[in-house]
């Protein structure tokens, strides 16, 4: 069934915080969607643009769809739009949020659904479905670095430590190198030993990455020339040059 975006406005917000507390409590209420169309909790946009809940395989396959399905939409007007982005958190509550088989959802921070008035890029970069859009807006095949999830569905420490830092989350060619490093193309989930604070981990990169930047321009660098900056520790995940090259290609 293909919907139309629409945004809340403040009433129809604090019901949605409302409902997350609740939820906290112990409450398997299902989700207050009539929220989303009331005229009384919610507002249109000025542009029409369908939506509808598919089947998403993983957070990539849903930030690629959002990519898609708000392009008619500016990236610069919708980019900090709470409003939008609060109402879209509700509308795919059931993906971002799924009901254990008892019916009851574990609930993260408030930020992670409701998207604050004011920017605030470390609580921004958390959100459950602005995160996937912009992920995929900016850095295409890339991005499946940072959106892969862990088994208990919680986000990797990948995503922990390069999205965090506006500075790294948007350059195109760390992002890349990321992609190269870290993610198993055979099984599409992070590499042995991508994680935790130990040699060549996403922690040191970061580390790195702040100390090359005081001597480089690491966005005017290849992948290759970003790669071949990186101290030894970093050899038990680079890939090779051709591989890494292909993974900086959108």
């Amino acid at each position: 069934m293909t919907d139309l975006v629409r945004v809340l406005n403040d009433a129809g917000i604090q019901h949605f915080i409302h409902y997350l507390a609740e939820l906290r409590a112990g409450s398997k209420t299902t989700p207050p969607y009539g929220l989303l169309t009331d005229s009384a909790t919610s507002l249109p946009l000025d542009d029409e643009v369908p939506i509808d809940r598919s089947a998403f395989e993983d957070q990539f396959a849903f930030g690629k769809y959002l990519s898609s399905a708000l392009s008619p939409l500016d990236r610069r007007r919708i980019s900090h739009d709470y409003a939008l982005w609060t109402w879209l958190a509700l509308y795919f509550f059931d993906h971002i949020c799924a009901p254990a088989k008892d019916g009851s959802r574990k609930i993260l921070e408030t930020a992670v659904y409701v998207l604050e008035k004011q920017f605030n890029h470390q609580r921004y970069y958390r959100h459950l479905v602005r995160t996937p859009w912009l992920a995929v807006l900016d850095h295409g095949d890339n991005a499946k670095v940072l959106l892969i999830t862990t088994t208990s569905g919680s986000r990797s420490d990948i995503f922990e430590q390069l999205t965090a830092r506006q500075g790294i989350f948007g350059n195109q060619t760390v992002i890349a190198a990321a992609n190269a490093l870290y993610l198993d193309r055979a099984t599409g989930r992070p590499k042995r030993g991508a994680s935790g604070k130990g040699k060549g981990s996403p922690r040191r990169l970061v580390s790195i990455i702040q100390q090359l930047d005081l001597t480089y321009d690491l966005r005017a660098c290849t992948v290759e020339q970003f790669l071949e900056l990186l101290p030894k520790e970093f050899e038990r995940f680079r890939t090779l040059p051709a591989a890494a090259q292909a993974a900086a290609s959108p």
